[in-house]
């Protein structure tokens, strides 16, 4: 066998090594890619378990509730001139879920993750606050509340599509043995 086809058999060996190295790679930034939506979505549910989040999530349904019955509250979200206390009780929730909301439409974390947990969530808390939100738009700006309402307008049609649904019928179908403690 002469030179140059050992030049080219190492060649192409060469090439061969270099692909399996760049396929491996490109597995292990996917693989850092699940670590960190995994983080995410831990902080995501410890956070909105909280406490604190569960009385904002109360204070939503309530304020809701005042939004839709009391047209004087109405016009007090909407006076620029009115620091509306009652707002923000719901303000560090609602903050919460625009950085979020963020995140997931600008691929940070994956939106399957937490739209699979929390999609009937986001729902609720838009129905609730969205006269609210609109009402407060015209003080604090347009941009009031937008990440969020492109999340919860995500998360109806994630769940209008049926996928919410087959998501926890596969968990009733799943065959494997729950580990006993």
């Amino acid at each position: 066998m002469d030179s140059g086809w050992v030049a080219a058999v190492a060649t192409i060996l060469s090439t061969i090594v270099i692909a399996l190295t760049a396929i491996a790679a490109f597995r292990q930034l996917t693989h850092g890619r699940n670590a960190n939506d995994i983080v995410v979505y831990l902080r995501l549910t410890d956070h909105l378990d909280s406490a604190e989040m569960r009385e904002a999530r109360a204070a939503v349904r309530e304020l809701g509730a005042r939004v839709r019955d009391d047209a004087a509250y109405r016009a007090r979200l909407a006076d620029p001139y009115d620091d509306v206390d009652d707002f923000r009780a719901v303000g560090a929730l609602l903050r919460f879920l625009e950085h979020i909301s963020v995140l997931v439409t600008k691929g940070g974390v994956a939106e399957n993750i937490i739209l699979a947990e929390y999609a009937d969530t986001f729902v609720d808390i838009w129905d609730n606050l969205r006269e609210a939100i609109v009402l407060r738009r015209k003080v604090l700006g347009p941009e009031t509340g937008r990440a969020f309402e492109h999340l919860a307008m995500r998360a109806k049609r994630y769940i209008d599509s049926g996928e919410m649904a087959r998501e926890y019928d596969a968990l009733e179908r799943d065959t494997r043995p729950h580990p006993v403690r």
